[in-house]
């Protein structure tokens, strides 16, 4: 049998070292957002920053109000100026946006959508690594560095979508939303705290009225973060159920459509 010599699990996992548990929150970053953790049980998770206070046992999902989750935008991207480009070979680029702040956009994805634009560099997808506070270089501009460099060149049309990371600014999954579930909470968590979100293996969950062991499950319909039963083939399965549970309880899941 594995020896699991703390709640770190400094044995018997895959990445993420043993700087911070599962069952700890930080207020400074302790790994890269996003970051996964695999233990030989078969549970996974990420490295994720709460917008807000969320119990233990629930559904997250980032918060789109917040501003960063998804942007769709024409004719943003800046001509060239000094270190920024959007030529071909560049990791670095301006585009236009207000009231953004340092590293809003840190791990998530920069797309080039062209949603009637001039199709210059369309279909390519770019991680981003750090982004800068609006006006930190220049006044209304954002300063975009990527892991990768630009294949297609841009230009001033070019139209963008930037997706953040599933595992940032996250608050408690609600069915009223077209949020998507990123991941469960092993603990309660502080609003702007940093820690580990459960994506695969088995949980535990709270659930919103009486469930039966085997059944598919859901975000509730009404209940931040908790599951219920799959009446609907529209709702995507967040796993099926361990045991039975009863209302308002909670219940044990093995966790499936999640990014693990």
């Amino acid at each position: 049998m594995p020896e699991y010599l703390d709640d770190k699990h400094t044995v018997n996992r895959i990445g993420g070292d043993a700087n911070q548990g599962i069952y700890e929150q930080s207020s400074t970053p302790k790994h890269s957002i996003g970051e996964k953790l695999e233990l030989a049980d078969g549970r996974c998770f990420r490295y994720g920053y709460t917008a807000a206070a969320i119990n233990a046992a629930e559904l997250v999902s980032n918060d789109v109000s917040a501003g960063n989750a998804l942007i769709e935008t024409d004719d943003i991207v800046i001509a060239a100026a000094g270190e920024f480009s959007p030529a071909a070979g560049s990791k670095k680029l301006q585009i236009t946006l207000a009231s953004k702040d340092k590293n809003d956009f840190q791990g998530s994805y920069l797309q080039i959508a062209n949603n009637g634009g001039d199709g210059t560099g369309e279909g390519h997808q770019y991680r981003i690594k750090s982004s800068s506070a609006t006006g930190a270089t220049t006044a209304g501009k954002v300063d975009i560095e990527l892991f990768d460099s630009i294949k297609v060149t841009l230009t001033t049309a070019s139209d963008i979508a930037i997706v953040a990371s599933l595992w940032y600014n996250l608050i408690g999954a609600t069915s009223a939303t077209d949020y998507i579930v990123s991941g469960v909470t092993p603990i309660a968590f502080t609003a702007n705290y940093y820690g580990w979100f459960q994506t695969a293996g088995v949980a535990i969950i709270a659930s919103d009225g009486a469930i039966a062991i085997g059944v598919q499950l859901t975000l509730s319909d009404s209940d931040t973060g908790h599951v219920q039963l799959q009446d609907a083939y529209t709702e995507p399965a967040v796993g099926y159920a361990l045991y039975a549970s009863d209302d308002d309880g909670h219940v044990g899941v093995m966790l499936q459509g999640l990014t693990p």
